[in-house]
């Protein structure tokens, strides 16, 4: 199931063009933006089939505020988000195991540094979701 379109929001530009070479090889669209504010207006223009979206962008959770205003939209909250972050092993913090609506709003939680299989499992299992008889 590849060809479907995808955001990357990381500040990282080493981030960005690893994951687009991953997952451009891999057969997918990708848009990359470095900002919270540059991914929305992204998202908006052209709305993707899936968002990874690094929590620490400009302030250390400007990600979850991307990902809370996305879900208040009611044609953009329906795009899946895959959070990414090396918060979690450098501060021991395990957000996989607090996902959910009141916290994050997200379908995964990926810790970096991300390996190539990792990144492309979980895109592969969050839009088969969608397609799925349990799709968003």
């Amino acid at each position: 199931m590849a060809g479907e379109h995808l955001v990357i929001i990381d500040d990282d530009p080493d981030i960005r063009d690893a994951l687009t070479m991953i997952l451009e090889s891999a057969g997918y669209r990708v848009t990359c933006c470095a900002t919270g504010p540059e991914g929305l207006a992204a998202i908006r223009g052209n709305p993707p089939d899936l968002v990874i979206l690094d929590i620490m962008l400009a302030s250390p959770s400007e990600g979850f505020h991307v990902a809370h205003e996305l879900r208040q939209d009611e044609v953009l909250g329906r795009i899946p988000i895959i959070m990414i972050s090396a918060v979690g092993a450098t501060m021991g913090m395990d957000y996989a195991k607090e996902l959910g609506p009141d916290y994050a709003a997200a379908e995964k939680f990926l810790d970096k540094p991300l390996t190539a299989a990792t990144v492309l499992r979980a895109v592969e299992e969050t839009l088969g979701k969608l397609s799925g008889p349990q799709g968003r």
